[in-house]
């Protein structure tokens, strides 16, 4: 096992998804002295811990140990593999396939911080939401979701742009629509006009209205708060 390659792919993985060496100490259950360590060099990781931590950044133990992705013999049978791996039953996917491979939902964690112009147009009309109404949907990219109702939660990695969402949102980048009757996570900002639930931003919170509580890594700045506010920057 290479240490140094190791180290290197870990400090860059968390980077990139955004999280603290204090959290992913408790992912593993282990101190954040450790994850210190594995990442500056100073020791390696568990053997034990390999499946944890490719599964958790979304690579494989293969990257996790030499920094490179292998490139499959047959793009068909790599695409099937890799949907049995990670799809659920009760899940709607939305993804991107080109030249034979997967646009990974990974990489649109860096999406707020990226330009992309490749944003999935989505319209679900009103019959396939009555009939799938306990449907969760996962976009692995970006989205803009054209119908002016959805009833579903919706899961995008990258940025996501709709009209009305009786449901919930997640997003690894921004958040813009008009109104959310559930919650909304994003790891960048959020802007819209009225969220019923709660609302947690790793960035800026501009709304009209929220009804539970608020978190947000920047600004807060919001006409009516139901709940708490928490905030790294300012609170209008």
């Amino acid at each position: 096992m290479s240490e140094i390659k190791i180290s290197e792919m870990i400090r860059k993985l968390r980077a990139e998804k955004g999280i603290s060496q204090e959290t992913l100490a408790s992912v593993c259950d282990v101190s954040m002295q450790a994850v210190s360590k594995w990442e500056n060099e100073q020791s390696c990781p568990d053997i034990t811990f390999l499946p944890l931590l490719a599964e958790y950044f979304g690579v494989s133990v293969d990257l996790l140990l030499t920094g490179e992705r292998k490139e499959p013999e047959n793009p068909e049978e790599d695409l099937i593999s890799h949907l049995e791996k990670e799809c659920k039953e009760d899940v709607l996917y939305i993804i991107q396939y080109r030249n034979g491979k997967i646009l990974d939902k990974q990489q649109w964690s860096k999406a707020c911080l990226e330009n992309k112009n490749d944003a999935i147009r989505i319209r679900f009309e009103d019959e396939f939401q009555r009939q799938n109404a306990e449907l969760h949907i996962e976009i692995w990219g970006d989205a803009n979701i054209e119908a002016p109702d959805t009833g579903m939660d919706v899961s995008v990695g990258g940025n996501v742009n709709c009209g009305t969402v009786q449901g919930n949102i997640s997003a690894n980048a921004n958040v813009e629509c008009t109104h959310i009757e559930g919650s909304v996570s994003a790891g960048c900002d959020v802007n819209c006009s009225d969220i019923e639930g709660s609302v947690a931003a790793g960035c800026d919170v501009n709304c009209s209205m929220i009804g539970g509580n608020a978190v947000a890594g920047c600004s807060i700045s919001c006409e009516t708060i139901g709940g708490n506010a928490k905030a790294g920057g300012s609170i209008e």
